[in-house]
């Protein structure tokens, strides 16, 4: 195996996937070190995992692939992209998203690895958008809001994104800091509603997660 990467086989909602990603954690720290000093909390390569919220919702997106189907959907910060190929198996054409170009080269790779076609991936930053206004059906996000600071621009990009009818599904774990998070998000006019949340047990983590669904008024 080459030493810049390495594969990953999972099983999400049932569906297998082989991911591929850093092979090599310690260097992707040590070239933000390089590049910028103490590294922005954005920059962090957490993308290289797949964390417990994504199980979570990756178990909603099975249980309503047929609202999915045909339907333009976008993932916020989709990491090794494994809930777009998710996704995009039940018929949907998603567009995902990353602020990490190398993430995306990986998913990129994992989605031709298991023949998986109809994703659109996007290097941007969501407090910079160019996507087209108010035409995402659904919008989901696993584990985005880490960081008090990044509600705020979130939101709005949410705003901006939305069709009028449109739902957004955000998978987080239960943290204190997501708590200050949520009241910014909230403040900014979304209905909230949460769908599920339960212990998740994954990859040796265990995490509260919980499932909410953010619509407009």
């Amino acid at each position: 195996m080459d030493s810049t990467h390495e594969t990953l086989d999972l099983k999400l909602a049932g569906h297998s996937l082989t991911l591929k990603r850093a092979g090599d954690l310690e260097s992707l720290w040590s070239q933000m070190d390089d590049e910028s000093g103490a590294p922005d909390q954005d920059r962090i390569p957490y993308w290289s995992e797949v964390w417990p919220a994504s199980v979570l919702l990756a178990e909603h997106l099975a249980g309503h692939g047929h609202l999915l189907r045909d339907r333009l959907c976008l993932e916020a910060g989709c990491g090794l992209g494994a809930t777009s190929m998710l996704a995009a198996r039940l018929g949907a054409r998603v567009v995902a998203l990353d602020i990490e170009w190398l993430a995306l080269c990986f998913a990129g790779q994992s989605a031709s690895l298991n023949r998986v076609r109809g994703i659109q991936w996007v290097n941007m930053d969501w407090r910079c958008s160019g996507l087209k206004k108010n035409v995402f059906d659904f919008i989901w996000a696993g584990d985005v809001l880490y960081e008090t600071g990044f509600a705020d621009p979130f939101s709005g990009f949410l705003r901006e994104c939305l069709s009028p009818q449109g739902k957004v599904w955000i998978a987080d774990q239960t943290r204190n800091i997501s708590e200050q998070a949520w009241s910014v998000l909230l403040g900014r006019g979304f209905k909230a509603m949460e769908i599920t949340g339960r212990t998740v047990h994954w990859s040796g983590q265990k995490a509260e997660v919980r499932l909410m669904e953010l619509t407009l008024p």
